[in-house]
């Protein structure tokens, strides 16, 4: 108790010393909050969904100026990010304590984790592609079905209007290049992204590091995106596409990696009180790894396709029904080839009645290795009046074993797959309450608790994957935004006890304690300024290593020099902090970036 205590009053007495500011979440009205698709696969209101929903806009993305993926998210509440090094390295996104592989990761509403881990190459993503990121905090699986247990970020590719360009370039010879441009006001909207970075870098590890070499490890990503839509037969037709290229190096070896994605999407609004639409994709991912020990492929291909139909029932409710399936094959060469299927069936029904409002989904799934498995969430909303807003749920999920954890041969026998595994399964429940005294501020609070049964770990006889017997995971998130004509604030913490019941410690990689705190100040029309606060708690590692807590303080600025060009400065780890984000690899020291941005 005595270092949570300790860890908020960092967090909260530092920011007062620092009067450089940052930007705020870009809402036109806290009550109303952004319409999103991503909760329930329908638009609706996220104030009006019994769920804890973020939402990052194309404007935050370019205000904050993040170099990649990892300083966006590690700043949301609930969700810790962790990278064995520099830019490129392994990337692991934990939402609530849930493992890395319990987050569904959708990019346009493609399922992108690969079939090997389970887990999404967060690394690859570059923020220059990306629109807009929903985030859903707790159990979707009656909505989406497996993988969903900790919670759905979905990720929309960028959606330029007009022509815009940029340069970077930053510390440990960071170099990045954009050029985008679109037409989203045309008969048929065009678009095309492309983006490309090369770093450097800094050694991924330290003597501490099993692998450890001190020479430079780089990164090198080419990344697009695009597509368009157009009215055909009293619908609109929808298509994106995105693409990453590059390689990764690091400590005593490299890794290829080329991944892309393509969706299409029918919509149609019929005069009748079904409105439908038709959604296919498909996926490959590739990564090549090459070590002293030998080269490794991992190739993963992904087919899916979905149909939904939804109608208003009266006034004040709406039903939805819907179909989607997916088949998946992965190779590891040399050591297994494997596919299955998946086909699932979901329903839910969703309304108000007077100030409350409720949602009830149900789903079944049937893969085609584990059989049936039933899925359902219960959420109860209601808001007293225009200050106050108070819900409830309670969700089962559940995730299908990844391809290496069944059938793994491991490293001479150690670490070895298991074909006898079961799914994981959980059951949540939470709660949260909404305060907004004004139009100027707002506070959350909520409160989860999350079960999960036969989690996969590889604590067998000679480290094999076997299902233990419990997780239980509890946690607090708490946040205040707060704007003041020039000022904008925006602080989260986040308390969580992620527990392995059966080894009685924590889960590894997720500290007990982060928080963050952004201020931002416009200082005229042409200049504006910000910093980030970020603090980590101590947290456990392999090996019964327990890392120290770290602060970090970023600041950055922009100048909008005439009336296309601006010009942007950001300084990570102003105080060049030295810590580990896990045993015995390194973070960067002070990074300073600079970009020229043209728009037309």
């Amino acid at each position: 108790m005595y270092n949570n205590l300790k860890s908020l009053a960092i967090a909260a007495g530092i920011p007062l010393l620092v009067l450089s500011p940052g930007p705020a979440r870009s809402e036109t009205a806290w009550s109303d909050g952004p319409i999103v698709v991503t909760a329930n696969r329908t638009e609706q209101n996220a104030a009006s969904l019994p769920a804890r929903i973020s939402v990052i806009e194309r404007d935050d993305i370019a205000r904050s100026q993040a170099p990649d993926l990892l300083e966006l998210l590690r700043l949301e509440a609930g969700i810790e990010v962790v990278r064995n090094g520099g830019p490129g390295g392994q990337t692991s996104v934990f939402m609530r304590g849930s493992n890395s592989n319990h987050v569904l990761v959708l990019i346009d509403g493609v399922r992108a984790a690969a079939s090997g881990t389970g887990a999404f190459t967060w690394e690859i993503l570059d923020p220059a592609v990306i629109e807009r990121i929903e985030i859903v905090r707790g159990p979707r699986a009656a909505r989406w079905g497996s993988d969903a247990i900790g919670g759905v970020i979905q990720i929309f590719t960028r959606r330029p209007n007009g022509v815009f360009a940029s340069a970077a370039y930053a510390s440990d010879a960071d170099r990045q290049a954009t050029l985008a441009a679109g037409r989203q006001q045309a008969d048929i909207p065009l678009d095309l992204t492309i983006t490309g970075r090369k770093v450097g870098g800094f050694s991924a590890q330290n003597e501490r590091g099993f692998s450890f070499d001190p020479d430079d490890d780089g990164f090198e990503n080419l990344s697009a995106s695009t597509g368009g839509s157009a009215d055909i037969a009293g619908g609109a037709l929808s298509w994106r596409g995105r693409a990453a290229t590059g390689e990764t190096e690091f400590d005593q070896g490299i890794s290829d990696f080329d991944n892309w994605s393509w969706a299409l999407d029918y919509r149609r609004d019929t005069a009748g009180p079904w409105q439908w639409q038709l959604g296919a994709a498909t996926l490959r991912d590739r990564l090549e790894t090459e070590t002293a020990f030998g080269t490794s492929e991992v190739v993963t291909r992904r087919l899916q396709g979905n149909w939904l139909a939804e109608r208003r029932l009266g006034d004040a409710h709406n039903v939805l029904v819907g179909l989607d399936a997916w088949r998946e094959s992965g190779v590891s060469r040399g050591q297994w080839n494997e596919s299955r299927a998946n086909l699932g069936a979901f329903t839910g029904l969703e309304g108000g009645l007077g100030k409350a409002g409720y949602e009830l989904g149900l789903r079944l799934d049937d893969d085609e290795n584990f059989g049936t498995e039933f899925t359902g969430s219960l959420g109860l909303n209601v808001r007293f009046d225009p200050q106050w807003r108070a819900f409830a749920s309670a969700g089962r999920a559940f995730r299908a074993p990844n391809f290496s954890q069944l059938y793994s041969p491991g490293f001479g026998g150690l670490f070895a797959g298991n074909p006898d595994l079961d799914p994981e399964r959980s059951w949540s429940l939470e709660a949260g309450v909404d305060f907004t005294p004004g139009v100027r501020q707002k506070f959350t609070l909520s409160a989860y608790s999350n079960w999960i049964d036969d989690l996969i770990d590889f604590s067998g006889a000679d480290f094999q994957a076997i299902n233990i017997n419990e997780a239980r995971i509890r946690g607090l998130e708490l946040t205040h935004d707060y704007r003041l004509q020039r000022w904008t604030s925006n602080f989260n913490l986040t308390w969580q006890d992620p527990e392995d019941r059966d080894a009685g410690r924590d889960l590894l990689r997720r500290a007990g304690f982060k928080s963050n705190w952004m201020l931002g100040y416009r200082v005229h029309q042409r200049w504006n300024v910000g910093t980030e606060l970020v603090h980590v708690g101590d947290r456990l590692d392999v090996g019964g290593v327990r890392l120290s807590s770290y602060t970090l303080i970023n600041l950055r600025a922009a100048w909008h020099l005439r009336d296309h060009w601006d010009l942007e400065l950001r300084i990570d780890n102003l105080a060049d902090r030295d810590y580990q984000p896990l045993v015995g690899f390194n973070a960067a020291d002070r990074r300073f970036q600079v970009r020229l941005g043209w728009s037309g």
